[in-house]
């Protein structure tokens, strides 16, 4: 069969002929792959810049849609254990990393969506606390997939007002459900946060963006920052006394906090937000 293979970090991911897996154990299901998503998550292990990326040779991939290859049934598969890899035509992993999917669900939009969209789900419901009725959410990078998908997920959850923040004014104005939206200026600290009240900030940009944003937004009541994702590609130290001075609860939020019944659980109540059409917004490729 083939598979998306790196052997070396400095030269990206090969279309490569391995052998097939072995057959299912009793404990084990095999898939026929039909659609594995590109998430930012899986180009950063595909590199070797992730920390989960683990050794060589990797196969690429974190996530699939896939058919038992003895009944025929539809399953989404979530497994980010060393040696796996869902770019391939076959998978054999253990029956807890599966899960169930209605026959209804299109298996590109659901691989596409799933993963961007359970970032946003999974850092509201597990690491928050206390939220105010229709709560404010602030997102960091909302023309990002995930960050797309976190504006349906956090009003199915309660939010009463979401504003995005991005670069692009165009794409801003395109999304859905967008209440508010901030344009970042070039200069970062030009981009006025100072009238801003809100609860949550979720933050899929992190860098100067976070920096800039913890300092200026009008902290007037309790607020919970959750860092999801970097695409700035920048660290950035925030000072202790910023920390002392306003009311923020830090957090960080990924997939593996996740035990695999709970990933299950929170995958088929979030399934309308794939199932409405929520997903359009993705590029899928054949």
């Amino acid at each position: 069969m083939h598979v998306a293979q790196v052997r070396d970090w400095s030269e990206g991911p090969r279309y490569v002929t391995v052998d097939d897996p072995p057959a299912p154990s009793e404990d084990q299901i095999q898939l026929r792959v039909l659609a594995a998503g590109l998430h930012q998550i899986v180009r950063s292990r595909a590199s070797g810049q992730h920390y989960s990326a683990g050794s060589l040779p990797h196969i690429v991939g974190i996530d699939c849609v896939g058919r038992d290859v003895a009944t025929g049934k539809l399953y989404y598969c979530v497994n980010m254990q060393p040696g796996f890899g869902s770019f391939a035509e076959l998978i054999t992993v253990p029956k807890r990393v599966v899960h169930p999917l209605p026959e209804g669900v299109d298996p590109l939009s659901f691989a596409a969506s799933v993963n961007p969209a359970m970032s946003s789900w999974l850092a509201l419901t597990q690491r928050t606390s206390d939220l105010p009725k229709n709560y404010t959410v602030l997102i960091l990078g909302a023309t990002s997939a995930s960050g797309r998908l976190a504006v349906p997920a956090a009003k199915a959850l309660g939010a009463g007002k979401v504003i995005g923040v991005a670069r692009n004014e165009a794409s801003l104005a395109k999304i859905d459900g967008l209440d508010e939206f901030i344009v970042q200026k070039d200069a970062i600290t030009d981009t006025d946060f100072s009238q801003l009240d809100c609860d949550v900030v979720l933050d899929y940009v992190y860098g100067d963006l976070a920096l800039h944003v913890l300092s200026t937004l009008n902290v007037r009541r309790p607020l919970q920052y959750i860092a999801i994702g970097g695409l700035s590609r920048k660290e950035v130290a925030i000072p202790p006394a910023l920390l002392r001075s306003r009311d923020i609860t830090i957090r960080g939020c990924r997939a593996a906090l996740s035990p695999g019944r709970l990933y299950k659980r929170k995958s088929r109540a979030s399934c309308p937000l794939w199932r409405d059409g929520t997903c359009r917004a993705l590029t899928v490729c054949p």
